[in-house]
């Protein structure tokens, strides 16, 4: 097993509940269900280093109709505008 590092946090008490419920279901402590959710938000954090493209999904609402089938035009027309 890894190396344990020690971590205090403040919960409010109905998501302590939610997760003592979670934890005595799987016959697991506390700690454990909180490792383990955080380890599923590590593996599926989405990968913007990779492509600063993607950390713009999601933060409009609305938009040209279409927009989220056609956005490889509307991309594309938008940097052929940058460069004219």
């Amino acid at each position: 097993m890894a190396r344990m590092r020690p971590t205090q946090i403040y919960l409010p008490e109905d998501l302590a509940a939610a997760l003592d419920r979670i934890a005595k279901e799987r016959g697991t402590s506390r700690a454990e269900v909180i490792r383990q959710a955080a380890r599923l938000m590590v593996e599926r954090r989405p990968l913007y280093d990779d492509d600063p493209i993607l950390g713009i999904v999601g933060m409009v609402d609305g938009g040209p109709e279409g927009a989220s089938d056609e956005h490889d035009r509307y991309l594309a027309e938008g940097e052929l505008r940058r460069w004219r």
